[in-house]
This record gives structure tokens, sequence and C-alpha cells, in this order.
């Protein structure tokens, strides 16, 4: 209950940022604009407690993908920008004797201010939320050929735990938007709740579980969509009159 109150308030300061920046905002022409996009996410991880506690069991290193695809939205409201974005890709390391998977998960929702005038680029600080999540799944592998019989009876390990956490989103973006959108930005990470692992789809909580940091982000992001101002509505009208 309490990281739901966390969000909320959050998300209710995003608003009413969002609606006074549009209301007092008189040193750009209106602009709207709207991309669909597919961001890619470079995430840094301090992961080196939680490796060091596998690698003593005798388990693979937890090594998350570089980079991770994603899809979402980016509006362009006067100097307002607002994106939404999920994120999810899964690394796997196949062995002849065992199988990783480590799968990466971010979600997120923040609002930036647009410090260019121009209608074709923007710089923009930004601030929202941002939950990421990390699973790492081990299970035993036999080799192929393996009889019905010595399946059953073969002793296989099989371990997964998950994780998430809900962040306070603060970075910086600079965006070129026409009919198509290339963005770059930093994001640095606040976390708003303590780290735990879980197991069993998130319904057992493990104690005593190795911190894992998710502590800030690169992302490129490409998108397709449109982007249009007042003036250039007036002159494309004045043309077709």
């Amino acid at each position: 209950m309490n990281k739901f109150l966390k969000i909320v308030f959050l998300l209710s300061l995003i608003v009413t940022w969002n609606n006074l920046l549009a209301q007092k905002d008189t040193l750009k022409n209106n602009v709207i604009g709207a991309f669909l996009i597919m961001p890619i996410e470079f995430p840094i991880i301090d992961n080196n407690a939680l490796n060091e506690q596998l690698n003593s069991f005798g388990f693979p290193s937890a090594n998350y993908s570089t980079a991770n695809i994603g899809i979402g939205l980016q509006l362009h409201i006067n100097r307002v920008i607002t994106t939404f974005s999920f994120c999810k890709t899964t690394k796997k390391n196949e062995q002849s004797s065992h199988l990783t998977e480590i799968e990466y998960r971010s979600t997120s929702l923040n609002i930036g201010y647009d410090l260019l005038k121009s209608q074709w680029f923007s710089l923009y600080p930004y601030v929202g939320f941002k939950g990421c999540g990390l699973n790492y799944l081990y299970r035993d592998r036999l080799p192929d050929g393996t009889s019905f019989d010595n399946y059953f009876k073969a002793d296989l390990k099989y371990k997964e735990v998950t994780n998430s956490r809900a962040h306070l989103d603060l970075g910086v973006g600079f965006s070129h938007q026409w009919f198509y959108l290339i963005n770059f930005r930093f994001g640095y990470l606040l976390p708003l709740e303590k780290i735990q692992w879980n197991m069993n789809n998130n319904q057992t909580i493990l104690s005593k579980s190795p911190t894992i940091n998710y502590n800030y982000y690169f992302s490129l992001t490409l998108g397709i969509g449109s982007i249009v101002s007042d003036n250039g509505l007036r002159r494309r009208y004045s043309r077709n009159e």
C-alpha cells in the first residue's frame, strides 16, 4: 500500500506540473505532435552482490542484456513532452548442462519541458516514474537422446527469482522530430522503495536478499508520427484557399 501511495502522489505531481506548464507557456507557438516510439534502453545496474552470492552457490552470474527494446508513445503539446514506454528483453545462455534466462523490464511515465523554441528540435529536462525489474531463471538440462526414465529419475535443479523496484526518474533528453523522431536520453534513478527478491510468481518474499541497484540509463528512441504548429497550419490553409 505504501508503494501504491507513493506512485499515486508522484503521478499527481506530474499531472499538476503538466497543467501549470501548459497554462503559463507563452514563449513558443502552439504545437502538437504524437509519435509511436521504439526505445532502445541501456541500463546501468549494480548487481555485484547478487552475482557474488550466485557464484558462491555454483550458479552463473545474472548477466542482463546491454540493449533492451520496447514500445511506447511520445506526445508534444506546446513545450510539454509526455512519454510512456515499456521495455522487456530476455538474455539467454544455453549450455549443454544448463540454461539461464535473465529478463530485464522497465515501465516509465515522465513529463519534460522543452527549453528550445524550435518545432523540429527539443532539449528538455524531465521528471517521472520508472519501475525496473530483473528476473533470474536457471534450470539444468539433460543431453539430447535422454530416455523418458532417465529424465524423471534425474535430480534437475530449477531456480527462479524476480524483483521490481519503483524509482523517481530524473533526466534530460534531446530530440529531432518531423514525420520521424530521433531521441537521446540520460536518466538518473532515485529508488522509492527497498529492494526485495521474490519467488513463486512474486507470491513469496525471500528474506536476506542480496542488494541490486538500478543506477541510471541511456536510451536511443526511434519513432514515427507527426508534429504540427499553428503557424504551419495557417500557412497550409492559406495556400489551399
